[in-house]
């Protein structure tokens, strides 16, 4: 069907009836082009070489083994997130706590250590991933169960708990916090002794087991949402709630369920970070990688597997812009504005290809 002909027009926009992978992949490389055109200008404007800036930033970022693997380590929380972000998106849900649940299960992380850190390394890590899940899960829950019974919008009750956590976490890292290192004067706890600390993946890196956790959850939601009777139900409250509904589906269940799942993972996030790479809890762990994750989630297609691409790819992204503001002197605030170009050129090329351009025949 035609759905616009403008009047002595040879070209009409029309309908696509089923637009296919390849219709989405096109206008994704395309929307991604049209970015860094774009950010290119931008750096323009900022009176760096364009050249430059793009070679320091991706040089940074995939230039050789040690730049690669230290993309890695900035992949794996955001590849935790957003998987987390993807699962309640598949559903509908939309999940906006990411953040708030990350920190949530770094502070639980942490406190399951400080209960438990005479056990031996084995039993200690089993324990403190546990504890980091469910911090992050009880934050997703309570968000799930505030919808199912009370109705309350998803997106402001996120929001709302992302605010709690971090007013918690200041107040447990303040000058009379119980976790505040008296050691310093600045706002975190006392770094965890070396047994507690993952397990580094390769020498001289900082690559650490967060990252094979993090591969885990990746094929652990491929199989939930394609292999599975729980994942079919969250595709289908996604695509329909009401037919759900009608289906015998109990929607409010499955929200719950899926909000507690979703935020557990993100939680771990927060644990990778504090025992992977910081070693001690503090303000400052997550550069927004909860926010960064639903750009990386939508990017991804919200497929298991198109997220860990575009994981890596914004790894990259975090990981170059440090090289980039050295060599060029571009601020790596820059680097959010391109996340936010490409967001928003992603979300507009989503739509465009649901359409396409056919040439209309005389009369």
């Amino acid at each position: 069907m035609i759905n616009h002909i403008a009047q002595g027009a040879r070209y009409a926009i029309q309908k696509r009836e089923v637009v296919t992978r390849k219709d989405r992949l096109i206008a994704t490389l395309i929307a991604i082009l049209a970015a860094f055109i774009v950010s290119g200008i931008l750096m323009k404007m900022a009176g760096a070489s364009v050249w430059e800036a793009f070679a320091a930033l991706f040089g940074g970022a995939f230039g050789g083994q040690r730049s690669l693997l230290e993309t890695l380590v900035k992949t794996t929380p955001l590849l935790l997130t957003a998987e987390a972000v993807a699962l309640t998106f598949q559903g509908k849900i939309w999940n906006i706590g990411a953040e708030g649940q990350l920190f949530s299960g770094a502070m639980a992380a942490y406190w399951t250590y400080t209960l438990f850190q005479h056990l031996p390394p084995a039993p200690l890590f089993v324990l403190v991933v546990l504890g980091g899940f469910l911090g992050g899960a009880i934050c997703g829950a309570l968000a799930g169960i505030l919808k199912a019974r009370f109705n309350v919008d998803v997106i402001i009750s996120t929001v709302l708990i992302n605010y709690v956590v971090n007013y918690f976490l200041s107040f447990m890292l303040s000058a009379t916090g119980p976790w505040r290192s008296p050691e310093s004067y600045y706002p975190h706890t006392p770094e965890i002794d070396n047994a507690a600390r993952w397990l580094i993946l390769i020498p001289k890196s900082r690559l650490h087991l967060g990252f094979l956790i993090a591969v885990g959850v990746v094929a652990g939601m491929y199989f939930l949402l394609k292999k599975t009777v729980f994942g079919m139900k969250i595709r289908s409250m996604g695509f329909n709630p009401t037919a759900s509904t009608f289906r015998g589906i109990d929607t409010k269940r499955v929200m719950i369920i899926t909000m507690l799942i979703s935020g557990g993972i993100a939680g771990l996030a927060g644990v990778s970070e504090v025992f992977g790479v910081q070693y001690r809890l503090r303000p400052d762990i997550s550069p927004g990688y909860g926010f960064t994750g639903i750009i990386v989630a939508i990017l991804g297609g919200l497929h298991p597997l198109g997220v860990a691409i575009a994981a890596f790819f914004f790894g990259g992204l975090l990981n170059g812009s440090v090289r980039m503001q050295i060599l060029t002197r571009v601020p790596v605030a820059l680097v959010d504005v391109i996340q936010a170009i490409i967001l928003l050129f992603l979300l507009t090329a989503q739509v465009i290809a649901r359409y396409r351009l056919v040439r209309v025949k005389p009369c």
